[in-house]
């Protein structure tokens, strides 16, 4: 397939993107040579590769020049470029590579997949220097930066039991999954970062992540923090990083990522003649939040706790901490990056399957489910699940318990 898509984002010559796509297989369980009575029922060998494009990241007007009118300090009317032209912006374009072995065992009873994928972002924005006297500022909107992600993903699904009155049937599968910033500037800058995310909270103007090259995108960007013989963080002490006996910007590092590097889930549906009980859980391992809720509350000073005639809440684990002085090379301490691993129970349903009511045929099913039942993990806050890496005060996700009937006439 080949698709063409246009947008006026972009100036005369940029606008359309060409994006093509091929994809092939070849079952080899339908092959004259496949044994039909062996343990293998099925096996398909998958192949694909395709591009597509990306103008999300694009303002309306961000390959144009836009000019307002208004005062100068003088007072006298006049027009001044507010908005800088880039003619040369395009399509971000991602490129993707994948195989996939499907496979089916005992009459396809057991089957499942596996897959290997590569992509590749290229022209990626970002907010680049360009030379000086080229344009109005020093900086422009620009295609520079690449990002690559590969990983590995495997399902299987089975039905252990299959009687006259009971039936089985058990899913799992799990994801793992690399990604790295490979460019952001059409220069070879070593230390060359941009700033990340959202602001950390607490009214400050600051951001606990950054995207680098060779590293993870949206990668914690913090202080190493020093600890006691008690492994208790001790109050604005940081590891002097490089070495110049001076603690700043310059020792801050890139430690830990908000994404998983593996993602899992498993279902489960168990029936006994008109009976149905089923279950989901999901897993996410090595994913790391950074705890903005304690950053924020570990502020212990008496005219921050007690301030305008009263008492602020401070959160108990942030209350731990003991802070009395609290500066902005504390907030962004590695030590309130943390690791938010978990196991969730998302669903648990209970159902009876009935073909008459009250001797009426009428069929139909009663049913009790319970949603967000549990989570197992270590993280310190309400959820470890938060978006994009970063807590600050999120509203919990409720317990919901449902009870319902549907009916066929």
């Amino acid at each position: 397939s080949i698709r063409a898509d246009g947008s006026s984002k972009f100036a005369d010559g940029n606008q359309w993107g060409t994006f093509p796509s091929v994809s092939g297989a070849w079952r080899i369980s339908n092959e004259s040579f496949f044994p039909k009575d062996g343990i293998i029922s099925d096996l398909k060998l998958r192949a694909s590769w395709g591009m597509t494009g990306n103008q999300e990241g694009i303002g309306n007007y961000d390959s144009r020049s836009l000019a307002n009118g208004g005062h100068n300090y003088n007072g006298q009317d006049g027009i001044a470029i507010t908005t800088l032209a880039n003619p040369d912006l395009k399509w971000e374009k991602t490129t993707t590579y994948n195989v996939g072995l499907d496979f089916g065992f005992l009459n396809n009873r057991i089957n499942g997949a596996v897959d290997y994928y590569y992509r590749k972002t290229t022209d990626l924005l970002n907010s680049v220097f360009v030379s000086a006297g080229t344009n109005f500022k020093n900086k422009v909107l620009s295609n520079v930066g690449s990002l690559e992600n590969s990983g590995i993903e495997f399902s299987i699904n089975s039905k252990p039991v299959v009687t006259t009155d009971w039936t089985w049937d058990l899913g799992f599968n799990i994801t793992y999954n690399k990604n790295e910033i490979t460019k952001l500037t059409t220069g070879d800058s070593e230390n060359y970062y941009v700033a990340a995310g959202d602001n950390i909270g607490g009214g400050r103007d600051m951001k606990a992540m950054a995207h680098a090259v060779g590293h993870p995108a949206s990668s914690f960007y913090v202080y190493q923090q020093v600890y006691d013989e008690n492994g208790k963080p001790i109050e604005n002490e940081f590891v002097d990083r490089n070495g110049d006996g001076t603690i700043n910007g310059d020792d801050r590092y890139f430690y830990k990522k908000p994404t998983a590097d593996v993602l899992m889930g498993l279902t489960s549906r168990l029936s006994y003649k008109s009976w149905d009980f089923s279950f989901s859980l999901r897993a996410s391992l090595n994913n790391y939040v950074y705890n903005s809720v304690e950053a924020g509350g570990s502020d212990c000073n008496p005219t921050s706790v007690y301030s305008f005639g009263a008492l602020n809440n401070r959160p108990l684990m942030g209350v731990a901490n003991n802070i009395q002085n609290l500066k902005d090379n504390t907030l962004l301490s590695d030590y309130f990056v943390q690791n938010a691993s978990f196991m969730k129970c998302d669903n648990i349903t209970l159902g009876y399957s009935f073909k008459k009511l009250f001797g009426a045929p009428i069929g139909g099913r009663v049913y009790a489910a319970v949603q967000n039942v549990f989570t197992i993990t270590k993280y310190k806050g309400l959820d470890p699940e938060v978006e994009k890496g970063l807590d600050n005060n999120i509203y919990p996700r409720p317990l919901t318990t449902l009870i319902g009937l549907s009916l066929n006439f």
